[in-house]
């Protein structure tokens, strides 16, 4: 439900109560004294209406906050179901937030681990590049010594 609707609903919840509060206790005395006025003079017709009246209006003011009670309590239930069902996307939603965390943690591990492989080869490149540098030095200092003593036996 929209926050806005809860709120007019609590409202008119509300102004029903305070209407029946506001009018139950003066019913209360007028059923009170015809209760007592009709019972000492039962045969006397205007006791008799006012008293039913009066009967007739506690009636239904007992009906209409009973009617405003189960209408607040089908309200609760509404709204306890919505945060019931937000409660389970809200954990749906965790759920899918740990997996993607890890998710994430794993590519960075992996990206981590990429630049260690990178890091790695190009030391090995070097290292390997070094040798074959020192390797042609190598050959060519022993084809000029080669070369040297060729010329002197000869």
């Amino acid at each position: 439900m929209e926050k806005q609707t809860l709120i007019k609903q609590s409202k008119q919840f509300n102004e029903q109560i305070n209407n029946i509060k506001s009018q139950f206790f003066s019913a209360l005395d007028d059923f009170t004294k015809y209760y007592v006025y009709y019972n000492k003079n039962p045969e006397v017709n205007e006791f008799q209406n006012y008293y039913a009246n009066s009967k007739g209006q506690l009636q239904t003011m007992s009906k209409d906050l009973f009617l405003t009670t189960n209408n607040i309590d089908k309200n609760i239930e509404d709204l306890d179901n919505e945060m019931l069902q937000i409660s389970i996307k809200l954990e749906n939603e965790k759920k899918l937030n740990k997996e993607m965390s890890e998710l994430i943690n794993n590519l960075q591990n992996t990206q981590n681990g990429s630049e260690i492989l990178i890091d790695d080869s190009k030391t090995k490149y070097n290292i390997q590049y070094y040798k074959n540098v020192e390797i042609f030095i190598g050959i060519l200092i022993l084809s000029g010594l080669l070369t040297k003593l060729v010329i002197k036996k000869v």
